[in-house]
């Protein structure tokens, strides 16, 4: 079969491998779509220093139809189309215990998790993964939006912890995948009232025609005038950040009511200085979220298949022999919401 396999900084690899072995408890895979998330492309733009475990396999936001199964596995059958949850974990700390896998005590997750560093990975033919990770999507979410419930998860599980209720305002600053699934999945959950603070003309496009968002441009808009003639003068109750920038940040403390809350996603590439003032002075609860548990991941399949989450229209589908071109460069310049490979599938046969 083919696979990637990433060797070093911006070198990333096409090569004919054999097919894994299937052991007991796994199923094998035919992959269907694997999406691109920043931490491939962290792998792949980081120097050898920071990254000093490569060669190794990338691609953990993935779908697939099982192709077979081992002999003791009955939680799953050859034929079944699923979605990956690409966290592996012990099941039985206090971490799984309570329901959040990516903090399991028993593992290293930098070789813990499919397709982040450890020894099986998405951007494959063919790969072999634990039964338990593989969940079977219903008939109506297709594997395409299968490949894109791994991210709308970390979304959903920040939209649920912050407890947003049908009369709160809630700002969402960044409109890329994870920033779109939080408005998104606020909607879900009832919240009527949804800013979303955007830059790019382009991301504010995206969101033209989706109903009940308010979609505002902070370089010409008054943002904090905007929030506050929604909210009765108060400010919004939950900022998502979601850009991973000082300013946003800078908007987050600006905008959020007393007693409000500021919930950070996006991914910070230096240190933000907080005012510590600020938030004593108002009394907020600053929030931080990076992961997503079982609950989260089957809510996103759910309100998939209920069209709440209609974000197929804003992926890129890119093809598997050219994902630094297609996919990764075009990321990592910001011209993309979403690129999702699509792998080849075998001809059928006569």
């Amino acid at each position: 079969m083919r696979a990637y396999r990433l060797f070093g900084q911006h070198d990333l690899r096409l090569r004919d491998e054999p097919d894994p072995e299937l052991k007991p408890g796994e199923v094998r895979l035919q992959m269907a779509f694997v999406g691109t998330c920043g931490t491939d492309l962290h792998y792949f733009y980081a120097d050898d220093d920071a990254m000093p475990a490569r060669p190794q396999h990338i691609g953990h936001e993935l779908s697939a139809t099982v192709i077979e199964v081992a002999p003791d596995v009955t939680s799953i059958s050859a034929g079944d189309r699923v979605a990956v949850f690409p966290l592996i974990a012990c099941g039985e700390c206090a971490e799984c215990r309570a329901g959040y896998p990516i903090s399991c005590e028993r593992v290293d997750r930098t070789v813990s998790t499919v397709g982040c560093g450890g020894p099986i990975g998405g951007l494959a033919e063919r790969t072999v993964v634990p039964a338990e990770l593989a969940v079977k999507l219903p008939d109506d979410v297709s594997l395409l939006q299968g490949a894109l419930i791994e991210p709308l998860s970390v979304a959903a599980a920040a939209v649920i912890r912050a407890r947003a209720t049908e009369d709160d305002v809630a700002v969402v600053t960044g409109a890329g995948l994870i920033g779109i699934g939080c408005a998104l999945a606020l909607r879900a959950t009832g919240v009527s009232k949804i800013v979303v603070v955007e830059l790019s003309e382009e991301r504010r496009k995206n969101l033209a025609g989706v109903g009940g968002l308010t979609v505002v441009d902070p370089a010409s808009e008054d943002v904090d005038a905007v929030v506050r003639s929604m909210s009765g003068g108060l400010g919004a109750n939950v900022v998502f950040e979601c850009a991973g920038a000082a300013k946003a940040m800078d908007l987050a403390f600006s905008v959020t009511r007393k007693r409000g809350r500021i919930v950070i996603i996006g991914l910070h590439q230096r240190p933000y200085s907080m005012n510590a003032l600020l938030a004593l002075s108002k009394e907020l609860t600053i929030q931080g979220h990076s992961g997503y548990s079982r609950s989260a991941f089957s809510s996103v399949i759910e309100w998939m298949s209920r069209g709440l989450l209609p974000v197929s229209q804003w992926v890129t589908r890119t093809s598997f022999d050219r994902i630094v071109e297609d996919a990764f460069e075009p990321s990592h310049r910001g011209q993309l919401v979403k690129a999702v490979i699509e792998i080849p599938q075998p001809a059928a046969s006569a």
